[in-house]
């Protein structure tokens, strides 16, 4: 029964997780109608890690500390009940392998998910946030956002265009109502494109397949977030005990979702154990019972001794030393363009858990992963490629699902406020400017309300006067429009940079900048 609750359990909440990740899209409103970020708000990894880089968390973040008292009573249930990628990892484990005689047997391989927490807890304290990296629920949604999802976009889009285009009126007008239906409950707004993609989904896949080889393996060897309560587990209330009745029949080994050492009458694990029933449903003698006790009745240790976390936790803090050193720290990467609502880099950085959400809900799909642009400390994190995509002008969504707040949740007048870069006319590239060819798409595109970009006249082709582009750096916002209409495609006339931007006082233009405001 207990089994069975729990499998139901883990359904449940997978379904609730991928219906949210759904939904994390504009729906033709700029308020989104469905807590989007609550799997990161309930989590204690992201909330402990923040706390110790940035010391200023969002308040929806404190809904993690519920699973303090949780864990403390029922052990990692977490882990075994509500974690969506822990189910995932369950499914790929199990399925068609009903009993592996590995599976209970707790290895030395064990600790290493305590040295990866301790890691980004001395990344955390020289105020960079790296525990999204691994942080189970960044992870899922990092993948299936940024590559899983548009491939399944790319997929159905195509096909449903397909049977559209079917010669047979009632089965074209079949396919015509299957994509009204999918398009307002799962396709997204926009077909977006990442960069890395690829990169993202091969780290999915050899995250699930490494579970062929070991029981949830990612859950029992790398993941920080099930070490952490790994710790806090071994204070709980609820332990395995076994009785008179055991044969040694290993069927509890057998079974164990966690390496959990529940054939051991000393040396069960309560670090280890995902509280999954497994072995006491498996117990044909009924020799294995949960009971509720303060008393400890295990000798299990964490097998991490002093010296290696105090090199885990010197590595972080070296490791992030050595990050700050990178050019990225010195001066600001034009083609870094940030959000709007981003907080100043140092603490941008110490916030963003690299969860993709900004990127995933993002409407015209500009928002991307940089890969170095920001130094190694910033992997991951959301720059604005405006030759994918610009901002919207009207829209705030990014700062509404970040939930470590590294993206303000701005109002829509101040958002239209803040400035993320400036628009730059290349002369060598511009039509008017290169060809002497009249062109004003980036003019008629700029959305601010006294245009940004204003004309001169210069001799055109034949002598002829030609209008050419003029930004106006006092009204320009940076949201890339411009670039992403410009007619020439491959590299565009004008491009934006992220000097001027509101976040940095000190990335600015240091010369005159011209008589056009007034």
């Amino acid at each position: 029964m207990k089994q069975l609750a729990r499998r139901i359990s883990q359904g449940t909440f997978l379904l609730l997780f991928l219906v949210l990740l759904v939904k994390t899209d504009y729906d033709g409103k700029n308020e989104l109608g469905y807590p989007v970020k609550i799997f990161l708000d309930a989590d204690l990894l992201v909330f402990l890690t923040s706390l110790v880089s940035a010391w200023k968390l969002p308040a929806s973040l404190f809904l993690a500390l519920l699973f303090v008292p949780v864990t403390l009573l029922f052990g990692r249930a977490f882990c075994g009940w509500i974690c969506p990628f822990g189910t995932l990892h369950h499914a790929v484990s199990f399925t068609g392998r009903k009993l592996v005689p590995e599976r209970g047997v707790k290895t030395r391989g064990a600790r290493w998910k305590f040295a990866v927490l301790i890691f980004f807890f001395g990344a955390a304290l020289m105020g960079i946030q790296l525990s999204g990296l691994l942080d189970p629920i960044s992870f899922l949604i990092r993948s299936l956002s940024l590559s899983v999802m548009p491939a399944v976009n790319v997929l159905l889009r195509g096909f449903l265009d397909w049977g559209f285009r079917l010669p047979w009126r009632p089965v074209s007008d079949l396919f015509d109502g299957a994509y009204t239906f999918l398009r307002d409950h799962f396709l997204s707004f926009f077909p977006a494109r990442f960069d890395q993609a690829f990169l993202f989904f091969a780290l999915f896949l050899l995250v699930l397949s490494l579970n062929r080889r070991r029981t949830r393996f990612f859950c029992r060897f790398v993941c920080p977030l099930g070490g952490l309560l790994g710790l806090f587990s071994r204070s709980s209330l609820m332990q395995l005990s076994m009785n008179e009745k055991c044969t040694r029949c290993m069927s509890c080994r057998d079974v164990c979702a966690g390496g959990a050492n529940p054939h051991t009458e000393k040396n069960w694990s309560p670090s280890e154990c995902v509280t999954c029933f497994n072995c006491t449903a498996a117990c044909p003698e009924g020799a294995l019972q949960w009971k509720f006790s303060f008393a400890r009745r295990t000798e299990d240790k964490l097998d991490l001794h002093r010296r290696a976390a105090l090199t885990a936790l010197a590595a972080g803090v070296a490791a992030t030393a050595v990050m700050k050193t990178s050019p990225a720290a010195a001066r600001p990467a034009p083609e870094l363009v940030r959000p709007p609502g981003s907080r100043p880099e140092d603490d941008f950085l110490s916030r963003c858990v690299r969860c993709g959400e900004c990127m995933k809900v993002c409407i015209t799909g500009g928002l991307q992963p940089t890969l170095l642009s920001a130094g190694f400390e910033g992997i991951w994190t959301p720059t604005l490629v405006s030759k994918i995509g610009y901002c919207e002008y009207n829209c705030t969504l990014c700062g509404q699902v970040c939930p470590t707040s590294a993206i303000r949740k701005l109002s829509l007048p101040e958002k239209q406020k803040t400035v993320i870069g400036l628009a730059f006319v290349d002369p060598s590239r511009c039509i008017p400017f290169a060809q002497g060819t009249p062109c004003i798409v980036c003019e008629e595109h700029c959305p601010t309300p006294k245009k940004a970009i204003v004309f001169t006249e210069r001799p055109g082709k034949g002598g002829r006067i030609v209008q050419v582009p003029v930004v106006v750096v006092e009204l320009c916002i940076g949201c890339g429009i411009c670039e992403y209409k410009c007619p020439v495609v491959d590299l565009a006339g004008i491009r934006v940079t992220s000097v001027g931007e509101t976040r940095n006082p000190q990335n600015r233009l240091h010369l005159p900048t011209g008589p056009f405001a007034s």
